[in-house]
Protein backbone atom coordinates (compact mmCIF):
# COMPACT_ATOMS: atom_id res chain seq x y z
CA UNK A 1 0.00 0.00 0.00
CA UNK A 2 2.75 2.44 0.96
CA UNK A 3 4.82 1.55 -2.13
CA UNK A 4 1.79 2.10 -4.33
CA UNK A 5 1.21 5.52 -2.81
CA UNK A 6 4.85 6.55 -3.41
CA UNK A 7 4.71 5.23 -6.97
CA UNK A 8 1.51 7.20 -7.62
CA UNK A 9 3.07 10.34 -6.15
CA UNK A 10 6.24 9.96 -8.25
CA UNK A 11 4.21 9.36 -11.41
CA UNK A 12 2.07 12.45 -10.70
CA UNK A 13 5.15 14.60 -10.17
CA UNK A 14 6.69 13.40 -13.42
CA UNK A 15 3.48 14.09 -15.32
CA UNK A 16 3.27 17.62 -13.89
CA UNK A 17 6.93 18.28 -14.66
CA UNK A 18 6.41 17.16 -18.26
CA UNK A 19 3.46 19.56 -18.62
CA UNK A 20 5.57 22.51 -17.43
CA UNK A 21 8.23 22.15 -20.11
CA UNK A 22 11.73 23.50 -19.73
CA UNK A 23 11.01 27.11 -20.65
CA UNK A 24 12.75 27.07 -24.01
CA UNK A 25 11.41 27.87 -27.43
CA UNK A 26 10.02 25.29 -29.84
CA UNK A 27 13.41 24.89 -31.55
CA UNK A 28 15.08 24.15 -28.19
CA UNK A 29 16.88 27.46 -27.76
CA UNK A 30 16.35 29.28 -24.44
CA UNK A 31 13.74 32.06 -24.53
CA UNK A 32 14.66 35.66 -23.97
CA UNK A 33 12.45 38.06 -22.08
CA UNK A 34 11.80 41.72 -21.42
CA UNK A 35 9.70 43.22 -18.64
CA UNK A 36 6.93 45.80 -18.39
CA UNK A 37 6.17 47.62 -15.14
CA UNK A 38 3.41 49.98 -14.05
CA UNK A 39 4.02 53.32 -12.36
CA UNK A 40 2.15 55.72 -10.11
CA UNK A 41 2.21 59.27 -8.79
CA UNK A 42 1.08 59.76 -5.17
CA UNK A 43 0.14 63.37 -4.38
CA UNK A 44 0.43 62.78 -0.63
CA UNK A 45 -3.21 63.78 -0.03
CA UNK A 46 -4.86 60.44 -0.78
CA UNK A 47 -4.90 60.68 -4.58
CA UNK A 48 -2.83 58.18 -6.57
CA UNK A 49 -2.55 58.41 -10.36
CA UNK A 50 -1.98 54.83 -11.49
CA UNK A 51 -0.61 53.60 -14.83
CA UNK A 52 -0.56 49.85 -15.45
CA UNK A 53 -0.88 46.93 -17.86
CA UNK A 54 -4.37 45.42 -18.12
CA UNK A 55 -3.75 42.75 -20.77
CA UNK A 56 -0.85 41.02 -22.57
CA UNK A 57 -1.58 39.10 -25.78
CA UNK A 58 -5.25 38.73 -24.81
CA UNK A 59 -4.53 37.53 -21.24
CA UNK A 60 -5.97 39.78 -18.49
CA UNK A 61 -3.47 41.09 -15.94
CA UNK A 62 -4.35 41.83 -12.31
CA UNK A 63 -8.14 41.84 -12.66
CA UNK A 64 -8.66 39.43 -9.78
CA UNK A 65 -6.88 41.69 -7.31
CA UNK A 66 -8.70 43.99 -4.94
CA UNK A 67 -7.92 47.60 -6.04
CA UNK A 68 -7.22 48.93 -2.52
CA UNK A 69 -4.56 46.25 -1.96
CA UNK A 70 -2.67 47.28 -5.11
CA UNK A 71 -2.86 51.06 -4.59
CA UNK A 72 0.65 52.44 -5.04
CA UNK A 73 2.14 49.05 -6.00
CA UNK A 74 3.66 48.78 -9.47
CA UNK A 75 3.39 45.23 -10.82
CA UNK A 76 6.04 43.86 -13.19
CA UNK A 77 5.14 41.41 -15.97
CA UNK A 78 7.34 39.38 -18.28
CA UNK A 79 7.16 39.77 -22.06
CA UNK A 80 8.49 37.37 -24.69
CA UNK A 81 11.28 39.21 -26.48
CA UNK A 82 12.00 39.18 -30.21
CA UNK A 83 8.37 38.60 -31.23
CA UNK A 84 5.41 40.95 -31.56
CA UNK A 85 3.28 41.34 -28.43
CA UNK A 86 0.01 43.18 -27.85
CA UNK A 87 -0.13 45.15 -24.58
CA UNK A 88 -3.24 46.96 -23.25
CA UNK A 89 -2.49 49.83 -20.85
CA UNK A 90 -4.59 52.08 -18.62
CA UNK A 91 -4.18 55.25 -16.60
CA UNK A 92 -6.62 56.45 -13.94
CA UNK A 93 -6.92 58.26 -10.65
CA UNK A 94 -7.63 56.26 -7.52
CA UNK A 95 -8.12 57.49 -4.00
CA UNK A 96 -7.20 56.01 -0.65
CA UNK A 97 -10.75 56.86 0.46
CA UNK A 98 -13.01 54.26 -1.27
CA UNK A 99 -15.97 56.70 -1.35
CA UNK A 100 -13.97 59.15 -3.47
CA UNK A 101 -12.94 56.34 -5.81
CA UNK A 102 -16.58 55.36 -6.16
CA UNK A 103 -18.04 58.81 -6.77
CA UNK A 104 -15.29 60.99 -8.27
CA UNK A 105 -14.22 60.96 -11.92
CA UNK A 106 -11.18 58.67 -12.39
CA UNK A 107 -10.07 60.56 -15.58
CA UNK A 108 -9.51 57.12 -17.15
CA UNK A 109 -7.48 56.74 -20.35
CA UNK A 110 -6.67 53.50 -22.18
CA UNK A 111 -4.50 52.44 -25.09
CA UNK A 112 -2.98 49.42 -26.79
CA UNK A 113 0.51 48.91 -28.16
CA UNK A 114 1.77 46.30 -30.62
CA UNK A 115 5.57 46.08 -30.62
CA UNK A 116 8.55 43.72 -30.54
CA UNK A 117 10.29 43.88 -27.12
CA UNK A 118 14.07 43.74 -27.01
CA UNK A 119 15.61 41.01 -24.83
CA UNK A 120 16.47 42.17 -21.29
CA UNK A 121 14.80 45.57 -21.89
CA UNK A 122 12.54 47.14 -19.28
CA UNK A 123 9.42 49.02 -20.35
CA UNK A 124 7.32 51.26 -18.07
CA UNK A 125 3.72 52.47 -18.35
CA UNK A 126 3.70 56.23 -17.74
CA UNK A 127 1.07 58.94 -17.95
CA UNK A 128 -0.47 62.19 -16.84
CA UNK A 129 -3.95 62.51 -15.34
CA UNK A 130 -5.99 65.69 -15.18
CA UNK A 131 -9.43 67.25 -15.66
CA UNK A 132 -8.33 68.83 -18.97
CA UNK A 133 -7.46 65.41 -20.40
CA UNK A 134 -5.37 62.37 -19.53
CA UNK A 135 -2.51 60.63 -21.33
CA UNK A 136 -0.97 57.17 -21.02
CA UNK A 137 1.98 55.65 -22.90
CA UNK A 138 4.55 52.87 -22.82
CA UNK A 139 8.21 53.87 -22.78
CA UNK A 140 11.62 52.25 -22.77
CA UNK A 141 12.92 52.73 -19.23
CA UNK A 142 16.54 53.26 -20.29
CA UNK A 143 16.07 55.71 -23.18
CA UNK A 144 12.63 57.15 -22.20
CA UNK A 145 11.59 56.65 -25.83
CA UNK A 146 7.81 56.40 -26.27
CA UNK A 147 6.84 53.03 -27.75
CA UNK A 148 4.46 53.54 -30.72
CA UNK A 149 2.51 56.61 -29.45
CA UNK A 150 0.79 58.36 -26.53
CA UNK A 151 -2.94 57.80 -25.94
CA UNK A 152 -5.03 60.81 -24.94
CA UNK A 153 -8.54 61.15 -23.51
CA UNK A 154 -10.59 64.35 -23.67
CA UNK A 155 -11.47 66.65 -20.78
CA UNK A 156 -13.88 65.41 -18.16
CA UNK A 157 -17.43 66.69 -18.19
CA UNK A 158 -18.11 69.02 -15.26
CA UNK A 159 -20.31 67.70 -12.50
CA UNK A 160 -23.91 68.73 -12.84
CA UNK A 161 -27.12 68.44 -10.90
CA UNK A 162 -30.09 66.95 -12.75
CA UNK A 163 -32.98 69.31 -13.32
CA UNK A 164 -36.12 68.69 -11.33
CA UNK A 165 -39.52 68.57 -12.90
CA UNK A 166 -41.75 70.78 -10.80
Amino acid sequence: MRLRRHLLLATSCLALAACQGIGGSQDGAPRSYASVTGSHVDDGNGRVDTFHVTEIDGHPIGRGEEPMKTLGIDATNRLDADRQVHVEIEGLTRYRNPAKTLFWDPHRVVGSVDFVPVAQARYVVRGEIGPDGSTVWLEDDASHEVIVRKFVSGPSAPASVPERNL
